[in-house]
Order: structure tokens, then C-alpha cells, then sequence
């Protein structure tokens, strides 16, 4: 099986299937690519909170994202990342990964900022950015850098 690289990374991106998302603790605020509601069908307008996304997320995948980002924030695992399913306007479903970290503690407030890339298939995803999420976790680029990329692209 193939890592995922940068340089496809950067074609998801231009072709609408990935972009970047920040959230704020303990409000739970969001602001993110408005690709990412665009892949959902809805307006950006539709999302304020995490919790916005997440009651989007299908049953059975909603708690071990939910767990993945408790484990990040608490510190216990360096990224956030899950895979799982969510609703589009439409009522169907599409996959995808989403992966971040934490980039600032002040006290009780932690921002964290991350990407979400839609999933085309079965493959063990996981596996696949085992490459990309190295180069995240060496600093080369740093999340931060990564997601200043889509920002200009988007």
C-alpha cells in the first residue's frame, strides 16, 4: 500500500476535497474552509460549534471521534485523527478523515486546527498517511504551515 505525500495532499485540495478547520476550547467555536460545507451540501452559515459537524456524524462513528479529540486535548495522543461517516444536505453519507493538533494552551483555552479530506473508498486510510502524518509531527511543514497552503489555494 502507497503513503499518502504532499503532493497528493495538495490535489485534494484543488479539487475541493480537502481543507482546513480551527476550533477553540472550551466554547467549541469553529471556523474552517467553506469547501468543508460545500462538501456537506449545506451553508457555511449552518456551522458555528463543533458540535454542529458532529451531530452530523453517524451513530456508530460519532463516539470515537468524539473519544480521538479527547485524547488529544488531554494530551494523551499528539494528533487528533478519526475516519468516519457524515450526512450530506441530501441524506447520504460520505467519508472522511480528519486530522489536527493542538497549536496553542493558554490555561483552560486550546486551540486546535486540522484538515478534513474526503475518503473516495475502503482502503485502509489510516495506513495510507502514516508518511504524511510524520511530516506533520517532524515540522516539515508544521500543521500551521499546511494549512497556510490551503488557505491561499482555497
Amino acid at each position: 500500500m502507497k503513503n499518502f505525500k504532499m503532493e497528493e495532499f495538495n490535489e485534494k485540495v484543488l479539487l475541493g476535497e480537502a481543507t482546513w478547520w480551527q476550533m477553540e476550547i472550551p466554547s467549541g467555536s469553529v471556523i474552517f474552509g467553506e469547501q468543508k460545507a460545500k462538501m456537506l451540501g449545506y451553508p457555511d452559515t449552518n456551522f458555528k460549534n463543533f458540535s454542529d459537524f458532529t451531530s452530523l456524524v453517524k451513530d456508530e462513528d460519532r463516539e470515537k471521534a468524539m473519544e480521538a479529540m479527547r485524547a488529544c486535548l488531554a494530551e494523551k495522543n499528539e494528533l487528533y485523527e478519526a475516519v468516519y461517516n457524515i450526512k450530506k444536505s441530501n441524506g447520504e453519507y460520505i467519508k472522511f478523515y480528519d486530522l489536527g493538533q493542538v497549536i496553542k494552551r493558554e490555561g483552560k483555552n486550546i486551540t486546535v486546527i486540522g484538515f478534513v479530506m474526503k475518503v473516495h473508498n475502503n482502503e485502509d486510510i489510516f495506513s495510507q498517511m502514516k508518511e504524511f502524518k510524520e511530516m506533520i509531527l517532524s515540522g516539515k511543514p508544521s500543521i500551521v504551515e499546511l494549512i497556510a497552503n490551503i488557505k491561499k489555494t482555497s
